[in-house]
């Protein structure tokens, strides 16, 4: 079950997760085995995260949902390892993961958006702590939540589907409909939100909103040592601005050639026989 969830949590797709502590790490002089480290706890938190996701979504079967939640625990654990070593005695450091990890247990599936994505942010708390660089941290963190608002955003565009059916909230749809997408029926809901796709300019304005995000992330990494967060967060938000043109196009498309074919000809015939109305 580790290895199916593993699977599908490789590079690039989450690159924040495998890099981070690298890009930190590297910056700030720490010793690269620590480094490493940092690296395999940040990857076991994840496979943590995704378990505990995967279980609240209803994708566990249930006759292994023990196992899954005894497999986040165990990856868990084992996550918070190099931080018993190397941070056994700091209370600031246990308090912020206390924080983080509950934030995220309470607003994974709510509106706080850089909630969502709290635990990404231990492993660079820690950095921080580790290389006494409190004023980057403060830059750090400040970045680190827009960025998270920016991938939850697209997440939940690129999920909205599968989220409208399994019932759960979702940002996207709650922009379009409201958030009443809960007490609406599934398929009304989807309807609803494609209907707005079609003939409203939602896609754009998501896609903007995701972009402004990663904009303040871009300026708030304003540290030396933070060029190589900075230098992934330009491409991802290139690489997304141009997939959010490709997707607002495609529908653009679709509209013109449903209006086509369902009143076109209509159309046409409409405003050759409109009476002419004359102006005094």
């Amino acid at each position: 079950m580790a290895s199916d969830v593993l699977e599908r949590l490789t590079p690039p797709a989450w690159a924040l997760e495998w890099y981070l502590p690298t890009w930190l790490g590297e910056a700030f002089d720490l010793d690269r085995g620590l480094v490493g480290d940092l690296v395999i706890s940040n990857v076991l938190g994840l496979l943590s995260v995704r378990l505990e996701d995967d279980i609240a979504d209803g994708d566990v079967l249930a006759a292994d949902v023990a196992l899954a939640r005894q497999l986040a625990a165990v990856a868990y654990a084992e996550a918070l390892v190099v931080y018993r070593t190397h941070l056994a005695t700091n209370l600031h450091f246990w308090a912020f993961v206390e924080r983080s990890m509950t934030a995220w247990r309470r607003e994974r599936n709510g509106p706080s958006l850089s909630s969502r994505g709290a635990p990404i942010k231990i492993a660079a708390f820690a950095c921080s702590l580790l290389a006494n660089r409190p004023v980057t941290w403060l830059a750090l963190d400040c970045s680190l939540d827009h960025l998270l608002a920016a991938y939850v955003r697209y997440d939940q565009f690129c999920d909205w589907e599968s989220d409208v059916a399994a019932g759960r909230w979702n940002a996207f749809v709650a922009s379009v409909t409201h958030d009443e997408q809960l007490s609406a029926d599934p398929t009304r809901t989807s309807a609803a939100v494609r209907a707005a796709m079609l003939t409203t300019s939602v896609v754009v304005r998501w896609f903007e909103m995701i972009d402004g995000s990663a904009a303040l992330a871009l300026a708030a990494a304003w540290e030396d040592d933070l060029a190589p967060l900075r230098a992934h967060l330009e491409d991802w938000a290139a690489r997304t601005r141009a997939q959010g043109a490709e997707i607002n196009a495609h529908y653009r498309r679709t509209a013109d050639l449903a209006t086509e074919i369902m009143f076109g000809p209509a159309l046409r015939a409409s405003l050759l026989e409109a009476p002419t109305i004359s102006t005094r």
